[in-house]
């Protein structure tokens, strides 16, 4: 919210005592029958390109497109909730300008989630969650169907379980792959019955 602010600030400030050529002004638009505010551009290092695109609903955010490189090309996409704060942030991973990657706002308990699209398709089909900088547990849409039905889940930063559901249709685990405290591989567990029981299987290896 502090970009925005401060280009909502700057606006009032322009509109009063203008800017010099090296910072040009915001460039507010407005809707035509409600007046409404709708749309500010900003050109943020002065090099004649908008790098800084906002969609409003008069004062309130509605999301922003943004060139943080200067490359000419939105690398930088930010989404924000009813009450005009920060809910998520998409990134491009390989910087081209193909937004696959989203990272959302703190929890209260401080988890944070990053969605992402492994295909390129702004479809996600994984989902990984941190606290800290500790990635703590991930789920993926492995076949497609919107659901998840691979889960991993980490300690202190190591892989400690692969959880499957090979109906790919159940959506819950009836296989998993445990690992050690080291992340190396100890044994296959499998719910046999549906209970959500898990007994070792001795005879299967990893999935």
């Amino acid at each position: 919210m502090s970009r925005l602010r401060g280009v909502i600030l700057a606006v009032a400030v322009a509109s009063v005592a203008g800017c010099g050529p090296a910072a040009p002004p915001p460039h507010p638009s407005y809707d035509p029958a409600t007046r409404r505010l709708v749309r500010l551009d900003v050109d943020q290092n002065g090099d004649g390109r908008v790098d800084v695109r906002t969609y409003l609903d008069g004062n309130r955010p509605l999301r922003s497109e943004i060139d943080e490189a200067g490359s000419g090309r939105i690398d930088r996409w930010e989404y924000f909730d009813g009450a005009g704060q920060l809910a998520r942030v998409g990134t491009s991973s390989t910087g081209d300008g193909i937004e696959d990657t989203w990272t959302h706002a703190l929890t209260p308990d401080g988890e944070r989630r990053v969605d992402l699209s492994t295909a390129r398709d702004r479809r996600v089909d994984r989902r990984e969650f941190y606290l800290g900088d500790d990635l703590i547990r991930a789920e993926d849409d492995v076949n497609g169907d919107g659901r998840p039905d691979k889960w991993e889940t980490y300690e202190s930063g190591v892989l400690r379980v692969v959880a499957f559901d090979t109906t790919y249709g159940a959506g819950r685990p009836d296989r998993r792959a445990v690992y050690d405290a080291d992340g190396q591989f100890s044994h296959v567990e499998a719910d046999l019955d549906g209970s959500g029981v898990f007994t070792r299987v001795e005879s299967e290896g990893v999935r």
